[in-house]
């Protein structure tokens, strides 16, 4: 049973990782959720596909173009009228590029470029909308609504399934105007979704997400409310834009091992936006990375984060559930009360007080001297805090050999090498994706096994991880003769040659 004091609750819509989320969001990124590694973890592991995604701004109702300075005659005085109708449409689809409460107000220059900013904003091809809007910026280099043609781009490549490229276009708008909200909220919003944690320039890509949220928050301060907007609506609008801008920066603390940097952040998010599947996930995760690891708060977040998938029928919604259950199993022993804390965690933004999973019980003796040793160092590991580092401590370095059946072969993030994950145990054998052994091998044939294939394996102790199952990571190698015998066994045949026609001879009867 689940331990509690009270009770355990929780549940809600999907709210729009990251860190690892929906309706609008969703079409950023319709992603897949993979068992975090020692490389990835917090990011969620997504492979971003991008479809539409119109009126990115439309979230925060923010934008007042101004025409204080348009001219007064008759003429001007109809120009400023356009101006400001086309200023209103935009405050009710979220224009999103006014620098939050500048007392010097945007203006028109002169007719030409009125009429080439209207002719870009209105057209309805975004091919179209991204060549004017560069004609624009080009033209009318010095326009006080440069970010905004940029803003255009942004939404139209989006629109496009272009991220990378609407990504870009934000970044120019920010750097037209450092307080364009709509600019800074995509690339805060966007980010977790297209990060590569193996990418070579990740840490300027982080530095940089950290910069734009925080610019965004402190536009966000700054921000008046328009007239034509409702008190109760601009602060609702107000509120996703701070989850988002939070999000991120919690999101990059993650990425850089930050775990209470991350928990501060992500809390603050989901207080603007309690029903945000990756913000609980991501929370979840900082939760349970944190030294010592914190199995009853990460528990909890990520069983309301398998909720709200779930309830906004996300397409992560499996990969998230899988997750769970793995980190559920391993810190409990068995499945049993999971479904309570997900129906509880499904009504309740935070645990309630006393909130516990007791950990497994130990390991009863099998008989197999291997299997038993490693429970033995399962056990003394997950019992946390300073008992279990001063455990690793002992057993770090040290020699360990089995015979195993292979979960599964990738490249490792080390050139050369390769990550062959091992079940020793029945428990792993039973259940898909879940391994034992971590062994870093740097034998090319390693390539070669396969799912299922029998290996005797030794190597020493390098590091483990509790979550979301337990497993050592080995520097070590597989025997020799079993790769070759994998390499045997998975030989691909040699493609068939196509049959030879031959020509007949000269004068031959046809």
């Amino acid at each position: 049973m689940v331990g509690r004091a009270g009770g355990v609750r929780c549940k809600g819509g999907p709210g729009a990782h990251s860190e690892y989320f929906d309706d609008w969001r969703r079409r950023l990124a319709g992603q897949k959720i993979e068992r975090p590694t020692l490389t990835n973890r917090g990011s969620s592991t997504m492979t971003i596909k991008t479809t539409v995604l119109l009126g990115l701004s439309a979230l925060a109702g923010v934008a007042c173009l101004s025409t204080a300075n348009a001219g007064t005659g008759p003429a001007e005085a109809a120009w400023a009228g356009r101006a400001e109708a086309w200023s209103t449409a935009q405050d009710a689809a979220g224009g999103g590029g006014q620098q939050p409460g500048a007392a010097k107000q945007p203006g028109w220059k002169s007719r030409d470029e009125y009429d080439a900013f209207q002719a870009m904003a209105n057209d309805k091809d975004p091919h179209k909308r991204i060549e004017l809007a560069e004609a624009f910026v080009t033209k009318y280099a010095n326009s006080d609504f440069k970010d905004q043609a940029y803003q255009v781009e942004m939404g139209s490549y989006q629109q496009l399934g272009q991220s990378d490229k609407a990504m870009d276009a934000a970044h120019k708008a920010v750097e037209a105007n450092p307080d364009n909200i709509a600019a800074l909220n995509y690339l805060s919003f966007a980010f977790p979704f297209v990060f590569e944690a193996k990418a070579s320039d990740k840490d300027s890509k982080l530095a940089q997400t950290e910069t734009d949220a925080k610019r965004g928050l402190e536009a966000l301060q700054k921000l008046k409310k328009p007239d034509n907007v409702p008190e109760d609506q601009f602060n609702q609008q107000v509120k996703v834009l701070r989850a988002n801008f939070n999000g991120a920066l919690g999101f990059v603390a993650l990425q850089r091992k930050g775990y209470a940097a991350a928990i501060t952040s992500l809390k603050a998010a989901q207080e603007d936006n309690p029903n945000d599947p990756y913000i609980a996930y991501r929370l979840g995760l900082a939760y349970e990375y944190s030294s010592p690891p914190d199995f009853d708060n990460a528990i909890w977040y990520l069983a309301r984060a398998d909720e709200l998938a779930k309830a906004a029928k996300s397409p992560d919604a499996p990969g998230i559930d899988k997750f769970f259950d793995q980190v559920y199993v391993s810190r409990h022993g068995s499945d049993q009360g999971k479904s309570d804390v997900l129906t509880q965690a499904a009504t309740s933004l935070s645990p309630p007080a006393g909130f516990k999973v007791p950990p497994a019980e130990k390991h009863k003796p099998t008989g197999n001297q291997v299997v038993d040793a490693f429970y033995e160092m399962e056990d003394s590991l997950k019992v946390g805090g300073d008992q279990a580092q001063q455990a690793f401590q002992q057993l770090k370095g040290q020699p360990f050999a089995a015979v195993g059946q292979v979960d599964s072969v990738e490249k490792g993030s080390d050139a050369g090498t390769y990550l062959v994950r091992i079940d020793i145990t029945n428990e792993s054998k039973s259940k898909d994706g879940v391994y034992d052994i971590e062994l870093k091998d740097t034998q090319p044939d390693a390539k070669n096994l396969a799912k299922g294939d029998l290996v005797r394996f030794d190597g020493t102790i390098a590091a483990h991880a509790l979550t979301p199952s337990f497993y050592l990571a080995l520097d070590g190698k597989i025997n020799p003769d079993d790769l070759a015998a994998a390499g045997e066994k998975h030989k691909k045949p040699p493609p068939k040659k196509a049959p030879v026609r031959r020509r007949p001879a000269h004068g031959a009867a046809r």
